[in-house]
């Protein structure tokens, strides 16, 4: 429950985690999920949180029916989920969408969009992924060292050598989102990272 803290007037605050051995052993998790239907009643959340699960759903259309059914009329939905981003927790990497996929989805499904926003549009997509690239070249090289201690302080030696060119490209990033050009239409944009949306269940 990474944003509990953020819902400090929430009257109740769930959990749902996938039923595996590690999650079962965390205390955080109020309900578990079997990947077919949620075990809650249904209408009974005002906001279901889904971030960055959905590219892992290997029937996104399931998924997203369930959320549509344990919440109420009314209800809100906040989803994040990449686009263009390297598969990550293999094998359990299953899609991406794009912003005309994933309405025409949450369309069929009841849900009504409310907004849709597209994160780190052009440039700063091919910076962040720079960063990615060069992070992932770099556990790739030092996973194969038995020693935790050394492993641990050669990414440390490697983090502090890159310090200074990861905040130049971070902050010519932040400077090509400030373009006016940029923020006046960031729903143009063809590139961008990831798609950041509210839906309400009609």
């Amino acid at each position: 429950m990474p944003y509990r803290s953020l819902f400090v007037c929430a009257s109740a605050y769930h959990g749902l985690e996938i039923d595996q051995p590690r999650n079962r052993r965390n205390p955080n998790v109020t309900h578990f999920y079997n990947g077919d239907l949620f075990p809650m009643a249904g209408s009974a959340y005002q906001l279901v949180i889904c971030s960055q699960v959905l590219e892992h759903a290997f029937n996104p259309e399931q998924l997203l029916s369930e959320i549509f059914l344990v919440l109420q009329p009314g209800g809100y939905l906040l989803l994040t989920i990449p686009f263009f981003w390297p598969e990550h927790e293999q094998p359990h990497d299953s899609q991406r969408f794009t912003s005309y996929g994933l309405r025409h989805r949450l369309a069929a499904i009841g849900f009504e969009l409310v907004s849709l926003h597209k994160t780190n549009p052009g440039l700063s997509t091919l910076l962040q992924l720079t960063i990615e690239w060069l992070e992932s070249n770099i556990r790739q090289s030092l996973g194969h060292i038995s020693s935790k201690k050394l492993r641990a302080a050669l990414f440390l030696l490697w983090h502090l050598l890159m310090s200074l060119p990861y905040a130049v490209l971070n902050l010519t990033g932040a400077l090509y989102r400030s373009l006016p050009a940029v923020q006046q239409h960031p729903e143009r944009a063809e590139l961008f990272l990831d798609l950041v949306v509210i839906a309400r269940k009609l």
